[in-house]
């Protein structure tokens, strides 16, 4: 069993903790394969360095590992997924960040719980992803990008209104003038959807969030609606616009044009702790249901 390690190389702590991490990894007699930008870093703070058959680009390391270790925060994480694509590795988060819904391990946990992958104590959490796909400058072939969290469609450059269509298998759903549209998955109701007013969704839930950004009406609303059906996105202002997977990818689209979004073929897995608990996530990070005036009685 061979883990990848990759992470947020901005983070200061990085390196101390990948440190940390492999020593132990080496003891426990665990095999490994280090993203080269950190085993560089550790090189350069520690003047160790590690064994050339332990490092690798982060496109050979998803190649090789059978686990992906993915050491920052959410979006670190959005970002591994996105590496990992279609290739089933389950990915261990890393929390070095404010939020942490993907990222639960902290630090200190790390390599317990290696150590527990390997024995098999821990249990994989599938999740949805989403593909977005969209013709652009007459070419034939569509170019599709995928997100875990949310597809978001916006203007590209001056902040104004635009005018967007949304279909649901061939149905109109609404028309709305706004700044902007996110389709999410549950994953991602916890994400951008929660800041344009959506709901959150348990993340085995069915389903995908259409949310619209700021919208330029009192009566639009999020609206639910399952997961096995076809979003058809028109957009009409004659304006450049983006499309926006995860905050890290981005097609770029002259109106008008239209963007077909639906289930991508395959899910992104999670490997978490026996003991993860969804609620537990939203009331250390989100304070759910937290009330300072007294204690709860159940």
């Amino acid at each position: 069993m061979i883990f990848g390690i990759r992470g947020n190389n901005n983070k200061a702590e990085l390196a101390p903790i990948v440190h940390r991490l492999v020593k132990g990894l080496d003891t426990a007699g665990i095999d490994y394969i280090c993203e080269e930008e950190i085993a560089s870093q550790i090189r350069r703070r520690f003047k160790e360095k590690l064994k050339q058959s332990f490092t690798a680009d982060e496109k050979e390391i998803v190649k090789r590992c059978d686990f992906m270790i993915s050491i920052g925060g959410d979006g670190t994480f959005l970002a591994t997924a996105k590496l990992v694509g279609s290739r089933n590795i389950p990915i261990i988060g890393v929390n070095l960040g404010k939020l942490g819904f993907l990222a639960e391990t902290r630090t200190r946990e790390i390599l317990g719980f290696v150590k527990k992958v390997v024995k098999g104590e821990y249990k994989i959490d599938e999740r949805t992803v989403l593909e977005a796909r969209a013709y652009t400058n007459g070419s034939k072939s569509p170019r599709t990008i995928f997100g875990m969290n949310e597809m978001v469609i916006n203007q590209s450059e001056i902040v104004k209104t635009i005018e967007i269509g949304v279909y649901f298998n061939n149905q109109l759903v609404n028309r709305y003038h706004a700044d902007g549209m996110i389709i999410s998955t549950p994953t991602g109701s916890t994400g951008y959807s929660l800041s344009a007013g959506g709901p959150i969704v348990f993340p085995k839930t069915e389903v995908f969030i259409l949310s619209p950004l700021s919208p330029h009406t009192l009566t639009a609303r999020p609206v639910i609606l399952p997961d096995n059906g076809v979003f058809k996105v028109k957009i009409n202002s004659k304006v450049q616009v983006n499309v926006v997977s995860d905050g890290n990818s981005i097609m770029k689209l002259r109106s008008p044009a239209v963007v077909e979004i639906k289930k991508a073929p395959y899910k992104i897995k999670i490997a978490k702790g026996l003991d993860s608990n969804y609620f537990k996530v939203l009331t250390g990070k989100l304070l759910w249901g937290e009330d300072k005036r007294k204690k709860s009685r159940f």
